[in-house]
């Protein structure tokens, strides 16, 4: 009975995991600059907000950062807990929306956002 157990176990976390491993694959074609600021919201979610005229109401925009490539700077990496994070990136949306390249929530079900994949960041964070 351990070996069904086991297997069915299996395939519910399979299962689970499987919308957060599907990465985009489809990017717009014109590059963007935007100014992000982490929105240490708490949850598993997407934290960084994009600064424009709605970043202050309730009609903001959460998306999820990605870098190009293992050589840039992750923008979370930048988030310790305490101060404003605020950065400028250059890079492009994936079309729809979904969650970035290996992405693993810590806990609970969060629900997908555009992803910017940027190929240029650099930290414009209020002095500390």
């Amino acid at each position: 009975m351990k070996p069904v157990r086991i297997i069915i176990l299996l395939i519910i976390t399979l299962c689970a995991n499987r919308q957060f491993t599907q990465a985009q694959t489809t990017l717009d074609k014109k590059p963007s600059t935007i100014i992000v600021t982490y929105g240490y919201i708490g949850c598993p979610c997407a934290e960084w907000i994009i600064n424009n005229r709605y970043a202050k109401t309730i009609n903001r925009e959460h998306i999820y950062l990605e870098p190009a490539n293992n050589k840039l700077v992750d923008a979370d990496s930048l988030v310790d807990g305490s101060h404003i994070v605020r950065i400028k990136i250059t890079g492009r949306f994936y079309k729809g929306k979904g969650y970035p390249k290996n992405y693993h929530p810590g806990k609970g079900n969060p629900d997908p956002a555009r992803v910017f994949r940027y190929d240029k960041i650099r930290d414009i964070s209020p002095a500390h």
